[in-house]
């Protein structure tokens, strides 16, 4: 009986003990969140730009794009794109610089988003709730009469 009460203590306090970490890691989560970013882009120029193939039936691609901080540098940090075939656990994962400068205004910020197989992709920060899908030589790309490349910051709960 013992043995029981006190294996069914240690269950508890381990519960508890992961629940606190869980908790911890939402919380600091939460404190570094930029924001999350969503949109719809046209799909086989993006997919081209990111080394995907893809069928004619693809039209466009619906993206969510969550940035986070490194604790007080606002200059850099990790993010996660979610769309296109980064679902599921194939979201695309990576680290974050700000880098200055696009073909057309050589002070507008710029995010570079780095993934160690998929090389880097670019986006202009026209103000603090709408970014821009940028080139590889950082020219906006142009959307057609049913998509543009831009992501609009969302409110989350």
């Amino acid at each position: 009986m013992i043995m029981k009460k006190m294996f069914s203590l240690y269950i508890l306090l381990c519960s508890c003990f992961s629940l606190t970490f869980v908790s911890a890691q939402a919380v600091n989560n939460k404190l570094n969140l930029i924001g999350y970013f969503d949109g719809r882009t046209p799909c086989q120029e993006l997919a081209n730009q990111l080394n995907e193939p893809t069928i004619p039936e693809c039209i466009k691609i619906k993206w969510r794009l969550t940035l986070y901080k490194n604790g007080a540098d606002t200059t850099s940090g990790t993010y996660s794109l979610e769309g296109f075939k980064f679902r599921g656990d194939n979201i695309l994962e990576g680290t974050w610089r700000i880098n200055m400068g696009t073909r057309a205004d050589p002070n507008a910020i710029v995010y570079q988003l780095t993934h160690s197989l998929r090389g880097s992709l670019f986006f202009f920060k026209a103000d603090d709730d709408v970014l821009f899908f940028l080139d590889k030589d950082k020219n906006i790309i142009v959307g057609n009469r049913n998509f543009s490349y831009a992501l609009y910051k969302t409110i989350e709960d």
